[in-house]
């Protein structure tokens, strides 16, 4: 695991190395004083998680994690603090975790433990055939299936399409249970793709919109806020 720590002050950089040595093996780590280093650094290769001091005098961990989403959706970002007050702000970045300094070595463990089991879940996938040829595809590549007549549509990573002969209900019931919500009769979504809600609309990360009918609008949205406020994707 890749992980990049952001913190102005080395000696707090140093500390939370030290912690991380002491709850996870085989990392590695590299330090950045300032966020517009750390973005420079992750547009050449990508990290598996950032680590964030919020208050930092170039520019903020806020503000860092905001570019960084213009983006990257995906990547986990723990912020830590010696305060609380940015926890709001936090989420509209889609922090995966928010730390108190000094890091307890428990709550960073739990921290550690969330984002592995996440990682875990992502290598899920479900078998279809395409083209004659049967195919797996990992759920964490699908943004959405779509139901057109007798087909299912699916659109993956990038915004490619494939389409077969199939219908949503035969896979309903294993991706509700694997991060995805039904928002529409015509529509599964995979809420780890889902960039924003406005109103009745779901966008997601590829620019696609997609209608919540009336049915579903409450349980959708649910599913959406608890996936942000948990940053359990």
């Amino acid at each position: 695991m890749r992980i990049a720590i952001c913190d102005d002050l080395k000696s707090e950089r140093q500390k939370a190395i030290e912690a991380l040595n002491s709850v996870i093996k085989n990392v590695s780590v590299n330090e950045f004083d300032n966020g517009n280093e750390l973005l420079k650094s992750h547009t050449l290769r990508p990290y598996d998680l950032i680590i964030l001091d919020i208050l930092m005098p170039k520019i903020s961990g806020i503000d860092t994690a905001a570019a960084l989403r213009k983006k990257d959706a995906k990547t986990p970002i723990v912020f830590m603090s010696t305060t609380e007050e940015f926890g709001v702000q936090s989420y509209r970045v889609l922090a995966f975790d928010y730390l108190l300094k000094p890091i307890d070595k428990g709550q960073l463990r739990a921290c550690i433990k969330r984002l592995l089991s996440q990682r875990e879940r992502k290598q899920h996938y479900i078998t279809v055939t395409y083209s004659g040829i049967e195919t797996k595809i990992v759920l964490s590549n699908i943004q959405c299936l779509e139901s057109k007549l007798r087909k299912v549509i699916f659109t993956l990573s990038e915004n490619r399409e494939i389409e077969i002969i199939a219908k949503l209900t035969d896979y309903e019931q294993f991706l509700l249970n694997h991060g995805f919500c039904r928002c529409h009769k015509s529509y599964l979504v995979n809420i780890e793709h889902i960039d924003r809600i406005v109103g009745d609309m779901f966008y997601l990360t590829g620019g696609k919109a997609i209608k919540i009918s009336r049915t579903y609008l409450k349980s959708a949205r649910k599913a959406y806020l608890d996936y942000v406020f948990t940053a359990d994707v």
